[in-house]
């Protein structure tokens, strides 16, 4: 939580923002953050900053694989997180691991 407070700081002393109403994360599934903690431990990690009285958004990203037959898809547990099309068991993730800021919104 502190990551994300600290660069949506820089982002709006960098925009000369006197407060900020609103910070939006991206989180994926597999980073063990859970938005239900983020969104509880918000209010004290940034109290006495220009950030204290912000809202904190969460966009939650799902995993997804893309499997080397073209297929894109979430990986189940029922079917050994295999591909649903092919069967294969090897992709490339591309979505899930995601941990960034997405955007402060600033009052002047």
């Amino acid at each position: 939580m502190a990551r994300f407070s600290n660069m949506a700081l820089d982002a709006a002393r960098k925009n000369h923002a006197k407060k900020v109403s609103a910070v939006t994360i991206r989180v994926g599934q597999m980073t063990g953050l859970v938005p239900e903690y983020l969104q509880h431990y918000y209010p004290q990690t940034v109290a006495g900053t220009m950030l204290e009285g912000s809202r904190l958004v969460i966009e939650e990203r799902p995993v997804l694989v893309r499997c080397a037959c073209g297929n894109v898809y979430t990986p189940a547990r029922d079917n050994g997180y295999a591909c649903p099309k092919c069967g294969g068991a090897s992709g490339k993730l591309i979505s899930g691991r995601e941990m960034d800021l997405v955007s402060v919104e600033i009052e002047e």
